[in-house]
Formats: structure tokens, sequence, C-alpha cells
């Protein structure tokens, strides 16, 4: 990577603790910046990924603050250029250690709000009853705060369908019935069918725009016989890497282009990880 694109790097993290917000930059300015690391996942589950912060020299004082629970943002990106990369809640702080005359202070850090430890709900619907109907009626009753962006089909529940326990686990249901997939996108629950006609982010990934290795192909539909093996995903993925990229996350999509690729892809999952010294977003592509 360019010397230029890493001196121009930069990092806010912001955590809302009880006591009042404690805010840490990593750039260019010697009397401001401090060391910080990071790996944070995104993928297309409804699982919570679970990351990994690392601030060099925090004072003992301020990581005394932090607790489980508390609100966690990270922005990204490069000087005039930067976005979230992440929103969620301290999943445990660990304990410090030290390297050198240094002070590591890891937090680990898990996406979005927990939706799986609500009331349960029961809830009956008639013959023919559409998913979307069924996803409303879940989110109207629950107050589950779902950003729904586009189903791969309307699937139609022929014999009715019945919500009787956990009612994100049936929000999960319906999703897969209905070929979209139902994830956090920069912490915010999100159903989308990944290969919608919905422009919420469109990237050109090449050589001259960040692209830094080159992709590689795997199949995903050899074992497809039926209509209903189709799981919405694609039936190509590609694996790339990229300088990191905020704009990068699930559900985006992503003309790819190298030596031998020429592809539009839905991004499914990935990783934006910085070591100090070469910030990266790896990536993984479906082509449907």
């Amino acid at each position: 990577m360019a010397v230029t694109m890493q001196y121009l790097f930069e990092v806010y993290v912001e955590i809302y603790t009880n006591g009042g917000t404690l805010k840490y930059v990593h750039n260019n300015n010697p009397s401001q910046s401090m060391d910080i690391e990071f790996s944070l996942p995104f993928d297309n589950t409804s699982d919570r990924s679970v990351g990994e912060v690392t601030i060099w020299n925090m004072s003992q004082i301020s990581f005394n603050r932090i607790a489980q629970g508390n609100r966690i943002v990270i922005k990204a990106g490069y000087h005039g250029d930067v976005g979230v990369i992440f929103d969620g809640e301290i999943f445990r702080p660990t304990v410090p250690s030290r390297e050198g005359g240094d002070l590591n202070y890891t937090l680990r850090v898990v996406e979005g709000k927990e939706y799986r430890k609500l009331k349960h709900v029961s809830l009956t619907f008639g013959e023919g009853t559409t998913a979307k109907t069924i996803i409303n009626k879940i989110v109207q009753t629950t107050g589950i705060n779902l950003n729904f962006v586009s189903l791969g089909r309307n699937y139609v529940f022929k014999e009715g369908y019945t919500v009787d326990g956990s009612p994100f686990d049936a929000l999960s249901d319906v999703a897969e019935q209905a070929r979209a997939a139902l994830f956090y996108r920069r912490g915010q629950l999100t159903m989308r069918w990944l290969y919608d006609d919905k422009v919420t982010g469109n990237f050109y990934l090449a050589n001259n725009t960040g692209l830094i290795s080159s992709p590689t192909m795997e199949r995903r539909d050899d074992d497809w016989v039926e209509d209903d093996d189709d799981d919405g995903l694609g039936r190509f993925t590609y694996s790339a890497d990229s300088i990191l990229n905020y704009r990068i996350t699930t559900g985006e999509h992503v003309h790819l282009k190298s030596e031998s690729v020429d592809v539009w892809a839905a991004v499914l999952s990935g990783e934006h990880t910085f070591d100090g010294e070469n910030p990266t977003t790896s990536l993984e592509l479906g082509v449907k």
C-alpha cells in the first residue's frame, strides 16, 4: 500500500458509557493520535457479528468506565472521507496486557441490538398468507426495528403459518422462505434479497480503486437439484481483498474487475481490519 494512503488513514472510536462519551482517534496528528487496531467481520446471517478493537495506552480510569452493554461506534476511512464500519455494544472488556512499555486494552464488541431474548409471542396466520404480511405483523407486534428492503419472492404459505415462540427466529424463518437475508448492516437489522435493484451502494472495485488481490471464484450450485435449493445467495462466489473501504458491507453491489474477472456481484460477507499499518477490507461476493 502506498505510504500516502497509510498516512491519510483515520479511525474514530466513540464509546457511550454511563459517565459520558469516550472518544479515541488515530490519524496523522501526533498530538491527538492513538494506536488503534481492529478486526470487524460482517456477514449475511442473523447472528450478531463479534469483533475486537484494541486501543493502546488508554488511561486506566477510562478503561474502568467501560462496561458490558455500552454502545460503541467505529468510523474509518481516509482524510475527508470517513464513514461508519461498526455500530454495536461492548460484549466484554479483556484484562489489559503490557507489551514493552505499552498497555494493550482489547475490547470484544458485538454488532447491533439483541432481539433473540424478546418475549415469546403467539401469532396465527390463515391459509394463503404472504411472507410480507407475516413480517409486517411480527415487527408491528414486537417493536423489532427492522430495515425492510426487499424479498427474493413474496412466498405464499398455502397452509398458513404459526408463530409460537421467539419472534426473531420466526422472522428469520420467513426470510429464508422468501429467499431474503436477515442480517445486521452497520448495526441496523436489515432484511433484503441481496440481488434486488435497490441502490443502497454501488462500488467499482479494480486495481486503480483499491483492489489488492486477484479474485478467486467458487461455485455454490453444484448440488442444486430443485428450485427450492436456491437459497437466494447466488450460484457463484468471488473472494477478494481491498484497501479498507467503509462503503463495502453486506448487501452492497460491487462491480469487480481484474485481469480475468469482470462481474457485478453482491457483498455476502467480509471483514474490516487494521493491524496498525495496513487498513484492509476482505470480502466475499455472490453472483446470481
